[in-house]
């Protein structure tokens, strides 16, 4: 792994089930600095974008939308192999972003603990969190983080809300050195 003084650009792979909001975030993200195409040999989708955030520059990847990281499809085998940096033509990432839907929280964090349990850093996008509270599900995002042991950042990424906190957090995880290397 390159020093944060020597590495020109970090990378950031977004993960989360199917219709949590990822694509939207990706969008929110790299806005309209993006790509896409497929990854080798199979058809699926290849999303790749890029951002700057505080004098660093950012490749960010929206993975296919997964319901586990025990693979029983081709696009959840490919997020698979990017998050453990087995992808040849992806980089490992430096920090997963895990992108959950704040009305199904309890079926998004089965994906998030699988997530973290790889040892990478990992930081949690708790989003629709209007859409949640219009529904009457409040979510204590401090305590959530707390009890996961990751930073949560609340998000609308429709609206664009809580981009700029997570984009900070993103900075943050990688000025403390808490990256992953892949070796733990």
């Amino acid at each position: 792994m390159l020093t944060t003084e020597t590495q020109t650009e970090f990378t950031v792979a977004l993960v989360g089930n199917p219709n949590t909001g990822k694509s939207t975030l990706f969008n929110a993200l790299s806005g309209l600095n993006q790509r896409t195409g497929n990854y080798p040999g199979v058809t699926v989708e290849k999303k790749v974008g890029r951002y700057s955030c505080e004098r660093r520059k950012f490749q960010v990847i929206d993975l296919p939308g997964t319901y586990s990281l025990g693979p029983k499809s081709p696009d959840e085998t490919i997020a698979l192999k990017v998050l453990l940096g087995r992808q040849h033509d992806v980089p490992e990432p430096d920090v997963i972003v895990c992108v959950a839907d704040a009305n199904n929280l309890e079926r998004n964090l089965f994906l998030a603990s699988q997530v973290t349990d790889l040892g990478a850093t990992v930081i949690l996008a708790l989003n629709m969190v209007d859409i949640a509270a219009r529904n009457g599900v409040q979510v204590d995002s401090e305590l959530l983080s707390r009890k996961l042991d990751i930073p949560v950042v609340p998000i609308q990424a429709n609206k664009k809300i809580g981009i700029d906190e997570l984009k900070t957090k993103i900075c943050r995880a990688i000025d403390t050195g808490d990256v992953s290397t892949g070796h733990h």
